[in-house]
C-alpha cells in the first residue's frame, strides 16, 4: 500500500482528491496539509512514500524550495499536482527533483497510475495531457526556446544569446526535428504555446 500525503490549499479540492484516491485500496492517505510550511513539517516527521504537492501554495517555501528540502528525505517522492502545465515549468520542476507532474483535471485512474509508477521507481512521469516531448528537452534547449520567444525579432535571437546566426539556425533546425515540427515558425508557436 502506498502511503500518500496530499498537499493543497483548497479544502474542497483536497477533499475530492482524497475521496477519489482512496477508492480501490492501492493508496492510503497518511496526512494532509494546506501550506508549504505545514507540508514540510508533517512530511519530515511521517516520511510518506509520495507527496502529492499542489504547485502553488501559500507559506514560507516556494515549490523549488520544497523540492530541495524533500530531496533530503530519501524515502519520500514528490508528484506535482497542478491546474495547468507550462512546458518550461514542468521540465524545470522535474529537473529540481519532482518524480512526476500531473494535472488536477486528469481522471482519477490516470492519477492513480502515475502515483503507482512513481512508487515503483519511475521518474519524470507526466500527465498524458501534456506534450509528449517535454521530458526530451535539455536545460540548454529550454533556455534557447526562452530566448527565441523573448520580445523582439527572431532574427535578433542569436545576438541575445551571444552565438552566430549559423549556430542559431543549426539549433533551431535540431529543435524542429527533435520536436517533430515542420519549420521554425511552428517551433516558435509551439514554444510560446507551452510557456517558454
Amino acid at each position: 500500500m502506498i502511503r500518500l500525503m496530499v498537499v493543497d490549499d483548497h479544502v474542497a479540492t483536497r477533499q475530492e482528491i482524497v475521496k477519489q484516491l482512496t477508492q480501490g485500496g492501492l493508496l492510503k492517505i497518511v496526512a494532509e496539509a494546506e501550506t508549504s510550511h505545514e507540508a514540510w513539517q508533517v512530511a519530515s516527521q511521517i516520511l510518506p512514500d509520495i507527496v502529492l504537492l499542489d504547485l502553488h501554495l501559500p507559506g514560507l517555501y516556494n515549490t523549488f524550495d520544497l523540492l530541495k528540502r524533500f530531496s533530503n528525505l530519501k524515502r519520500s517522492k514528490v508528484v506535482i499536482f497542478a491546474s495547468q502545465g507550462k512546458a518550461s515549468e514542468v521540465q524545470d520542476l522535474l529537473d529540481a527533483g519532482a518524480s512526476g507532474y500531473v494535472l488536477k483535471d486528469d481522471p482519477p485512474a490516470l492519477l492513480k497510475m502515475a502515483l503507482l509508477m512513481v512508487s515503483k521507481g519511475s521518474k519524470w512521469v507526466i500527465s498524458p495531457s501534456l506534450p509528449r516531448h517535454l521530458t526530451r528537452l535539455t536545460a540548454q534547449e529550454r533556455t534557447i526556446l526562452r530566448y527565441l520567444t523573448m520580445r523582439g525579432k527572431l532574427s535578433t535571437a542569436a545576438e541575445r544569446m551571444g552565438i552566430s546566426q549559423t549556430e542559431l539556425d543549426n539549433t533551431v533546425n535540431h529543435l524542429v526535428e527533435k520536436l517533430e515540427l515542420d519549420d521554425s515558425d511552428k517551433l516558435l508557436r509551439w514554444a510560446k504555446k507551452h510557456g517558454f
